[in-house]
């Protein structure tokens, strides 16, 4: 999401990393930002100091990384395997090291932003993205061993370029096709409703929310 460089700055400047430090990017979604980290990613791609990883098993020595990032990696993930990954997290980090990671809010607070939410609760539906409760990822977090867990709620106006939003509609038009050829159309009224509400509106990403705990 090139649109969303801003964000991502502004993400790695909150989460206070220590210059020069070892840094695991889970995920590989900062790689144009974070160059010396290390990006522990889940499928092959061009992209150098990239570690393929098994996100419930990383394969990394304990306490090897002063920092653990995460650029909304975790809005793919469901509830029940973040326990894993928060454990995981805990493991590869030094003593005193922080954990840092965005997930999606799943409010809109105008129409552009109605848009995306309407688009994402699509995905939802196909099993393609997960709404996470910011009170339970924080018994997670706890039960895996962080503390002082602090919790942002960051509201910003990011605009989905047309080029992404025809790609939006694109997708979601080869979901229905796909939808049909199984016999179902419970996506088709949903995409209706995304049609027509980006079009009037356009299309926003939504808020999100910052986590920051130390192990």
């Amino acid at each position: 999401m090139p649109y969303a460089a801003k964000d991502r700055q502004e993400f790695i400047k909150r989460s206070n990393l220590i210059p020069d430090s070892r840094v695991l990017d889970f995920g590989g979604m900062l790689s144009e930002e974070l160059n010396s980290a290390v990006f522990g990613i889940t499928s092959k791609r061009v992209l150098s100091n990239a570690v393929l990883i098994k996100p419930l098993l990383l394969p990394f020595k304990n306490s090897v990384f002063k920092s653990v990032v995460s650029y909304h990696y975790f809005d793919l993930v469901s509830s029940e395997k973040l326990d894993f990954l928060f454990e995981e997290a805990a493991r590869v980090l030094d003593k005193d090291a922080s954990f840092s990671f965005m997930i999606m809010q799943w409010a809109a607070t105008n129409e552009a932003q109605k848009s995306n939410l309407l688009f994402n609760e699509i995905l939802k539906s196909i099993g393609a993205l997960y709404q996470h409760d910011f009170e339970e990822i924080s018994l997670k977090l706890n039960k895996a061993g962080f503390t002082e867990i602090t919790v942002e709620s960051i509201r910003h106006d990011i605009t989905v370029p047309e080029e992404f939003v025809n790609e939006h509609l694109l997708m979601l038009g080869n979901l229905v096709k796909l939808e049909k050829t199984q016999g179902g159309e419970g996506l088709k009224a949903l995409v209706k409703q995304y049609f027509h509400k980006v079009k009037e509106h356009g299309e926003s990403m939504l808020p999100a929310i910052h986590f920051i705990a130390k192990k």
